[in-house]
């Protein structure tokens, strides 16, 4: 393993064995691997792992068990050769990409359009794979979805229900006009609900001292039933907001203790300490996991 460092020069062809899905199937929601969700390319959701947690997790008892099992259909790994060998498949399948994890000021000199993003790490697409233990890599394959099958099939069945609607009896006719007049008359009430609040609204701002809302968490970000909770409420005034200035001087106030007498101090033999009093700057460092 000597050419860590040097990058390993791995050539993609896209085309996925059988057992490499099933050991990326295995390994995909591990939580040996401690994935986190990171910005490829300052654009794109990418769940990335650290390289050494790869290897921990087909070293692991779990996959052993499960590679015991012939049905699984798992690579057998017997040591961290083995491992990288099984690694090294995923990458050529392109399953997984190398990536470098941006510092802050290094995303600026990356690229001037990308903007960091302080919940998740900024994430760039390298072409060397460096097989050391705190190299990154991004998924970029996804487990199937079992229920896809059964989607397709209910989109089927709902376009040729649509398809043919002239064959229907006529007493699911009526029913489904009868369903789109109660959905119209539903859609009309929220929009009259929404015209009355608001012109209650307005009339209050002249006569009351609060104004005064009609179902005030109709537009908020809740359910259906929570938006028509409560049934009116005041609205405060909003408090106003301390400046930066005031704050910033608040905080470059010293903090002065009394100081004792200079000849009590020179009896005791204590020296005497200058007044100013020196500001600390904190320095927020990333801290690596």
């Amino acid at each position: 393993m000597a050419d860590r460092n040097q990058g390993v020069p791995v050539s993609t062809s896209g085309e996925r064995s059988p057992e490499t899905i099933n050991v990326a199937n295995f390994l995909r929601d591990n939580k040996t691997l401690k994935q986190r969700t990171g910005l490829l390319n300052n654009s794109e959701d990418v769940e990335f792992f650290r390289y050494k947690r790869i290897v921990r997790a087909l070293l692991s008892d779990e996959y052993k068990s499960k590679q015991a099992n012939p049905k699984a259909g798992l690579i057998p790994v017997a040591n961290e050769q083995d491992a990288t060998k099984v690694f090294i498949s995923l990458i050529q399948s392109q399953m997984v990409i190398p990536v470098q994890k941006l510092h802050f000021h290094e995303i600026k000199q990356t690229n001037k359009s990308w903007k960091p993003n302080r919940q998740k790490p900024t994430l760039k697409n390298i072409t060397k794979a460096n097989l050391e233990p705190d190299s990154y890599f991004a998924w970029t394959y996804a487990k199937p979805n079992p229920f896809v099958v059964l989607y397709s099939i209910l989109l089927l069945v709902g376009v040729f229900a649509v398809i043919l609607f002239p064959l229907w009896p006529d007493f699911m006719k009526i029913g489904v006009w009868y369903i789109s007049i109660a959905m119209l008359g539903l859609l009309g009430l929220f929009f009259l609900i929404a015209i009355v609040r608001l012109i209650i609204y307005i009339i209050s701002l002249v006569i009351f001292p609060k104004p005064f809302w009609l179902y005030p968490n109709l537009f908020e970000d809740c359910g259906v039933i929570e938006s028509f909770k409560p049934l009116y409420a005041w609205e405060e005034p909003k408090k106003p907001k301390k400046g930066k200035k005031s704050a910033k001087k608040a905080a470059e106030i010293p903090s002065t203790e009394p100081l004792s007498n200079s000849n009590a101090a020179a009896s005791s033999g204590a020296e005497k300490t200058d007044g100013n009093v020196s500001k600390r700057k904190v320095v927020l460092e990333e801290v690596e996991d």
